[in-house]
């Protein structure tokens, strides 16, 4: 369900695309403010009502706000409050050597994106759960709808993490030593293509990610966000979740992976650039679309 015929260059019907036609932090705190803000936007009053009061438990107004936090708490110790055992829910690695994900292959411990976001969701959707357990599960919803929608999130190379072990050098930097593909899918290409940059602490600007985000919605046509959510329902929210992996995990292999010039130590630039860009552009709007969609579902009944 990727269908963007005017968005994807034609460059991608060489690198057998064509059907798409018609652990780290995935996309990093910008990317995944974009999502929570083209959502935002799309929530009905009923949902976007329940939604604030859930935000102000603890003094937040918007769903941009929380969408990082799942981040951030995995990476605190659990003496301190943290939840490091949840590293392993923001993906999926499912060898590019195979087609589509199989649970009992990459994830038979039920510890990954893909079976973490519906069992988040079915708390979210629970009336009876506490505020405070629905505000948690509320932000990892809106983090992890984002997180498998960065392609290499949902695919590994030969054990590389996602791309993680991938070194290379974007336009001849190498980012003080951090670069790797898995980086580059998550903030490099966003940071220069939208001039959106992580400040310290991974501050971010929260209106210019809003101005990318209304950049980005305003491009979303009617027929697409229909196409985008087409068959969703709350009952089958682990059906959609695997869907959406598999397209991730799709992309990874042809165009993450697929358009690399060399596996190891490649210098990319314009050339992987223009590539990419439509790509990410297309998973924020189809993240930001379908996380309205879930949220509007899991909080119809307050």
């Amino acid at each position: 369900m990727l269908r963007r015929s005017r968005f994807l260059p034609a460059v991608f019907l060489g690198l057998g695309v064509s059907a798409l036609v018609p652990q780290a932090r995935a996309w990093g705190p910008y990317g995944h403010a974009i999502v929570a803000d083209i959502a935002q936007d799309r929530l009905t009053p009923e949902a976007a009502k329940a939604a604030t009061a859930l935000l102000a438990l603890e003094g937040n107004h918007g769903l941009d706000q929380v969408a990082s936090w799942p981040d951030t708490i995995g990476h605190v110790p659990k003496s301190k409050g943290g939840m490091p055992e949840t590293l392993k829910w923001h993906y999926v690695d499912i060898d590019v050597a195979y087609p589509a994900y199989d649970q009992s292959r990459d994830c038979p411990d039920t510890n990954c994106v893909t079976e973490k976001l519906p069992m988040e969701e079915a708390v979210l959707a629970d009336v009876h759960a506490s505020p405070q357990q629905r505000l948690v599960a509320l932000k990892w919803v809106v983090h992890l709808i984002g997180d498998l929608h960065q392609p290499l999130h949902a695919a590994e190379h030969d054990h590389d993490k996602g791309g993680n072990d991938v070194r290379l050098t974007y336009f001849g930097s190498d980012h003080n030593g951090h670069m790797n593909l898995h980086a580059l899918w998550d903030e490099g290409v966003i940071d220069r293509q939208a001039d959106l940059h992580v400040g310290p602490h991974y501050s971010i600007d929260f209106a210019a990610a809003r101005k990318e985000a209304d950049i980005l919605s305003r491009q979303i046509t009617p027929d697409e966000t229909s196409y985008w959510v087409a068959g969703f329902t709350p009952q089958q929210m682990r059906d959609a979740t695997i869907n959406w992996v598999d397209e991730s995990h799709s992309l990874a292999r042809s165009v993450a992976y697929g358009a690399l010039p060399q596996w190891h130590g490649a210098d990319l630039g314009q050339d992987y650039t223009t590539i990419v860009w439509p790509i990410m552009q297309l998973r924020l709007e189809q993240a930001g679309v379908r996380l309205a969609a879930v949220l509007n579902a899991a909080l119809q009944g307050g």
